[in-house]
């Protein structure tokens, strides 16, 4: 018969979590209360609908993605958005070039039953910090979207 070794044990356990979907809670993690009860879901959508009703097509925003990264990414960029449309974003900050994007980076959170989502939205709608820390036992996984200096633009 053979016997596992605790080295190898501990091995199989690291790859099988590496192996886990984004979304898939470690037993024991919580679920942010206000996206378990829907609270989170009814803020997107009213921030949503705010934004729809605003009617803003063109505007620009100082973006900057937090984490626990190097320069090259957290560095702050300035947005520019024509009829709704990122002109020439950054690569590493694509994910958040639109204000639609933004709503994306939330619902993500929201579907993903996140430990931990902290979203600001602006008089228009507009999330302006988003924090996510997806796993409470994981540290330095979390992330914070800022945007700043938003000003609309003449279409």
């Amino acid at each position: 018969m053979r016997t596992i070794t605790p080295a190898a044990l501990a091995a199989a356990l690291a790859l099988a979590a590496a192996a886990a979907p984004a979304h898939a809670q470690v037993p024991g993690d919580d679920v942010d209360p206000a996206i378990a009860d829907g609270r989170a879901q009814q803020r997107l959508d009213a921030a949503h609908d705010t934004w729809r009703a605003a009617g803003v097509r063109s505007y620009r925003y100082r973006a900057r993605h937090l984490c626990f990264c190097g320069p090259d990414v957290t560095d702050p960029a300035r947005i520019v958005v024509r009829d709704r449309r990122p002109v020439d974003p950054p690569r590493r900050l694509r994910k958040m070039a639109t204000v639609t994007r933004l709503f994306r980076l939330v619902q993500g959170a929201i579907d993903d039953r996140v430990a931990d989502l902290q979203v600001r939205y602006d008089e228009r709608g507009v999330p302006r910090r988003i924090f996510v820390n997806s796993l409470l036992q994981l540290a330095d996984e979390e992330e914070t979207y800022v945007v700043r200096r938003f000003r609309p633009l003449e279409d």
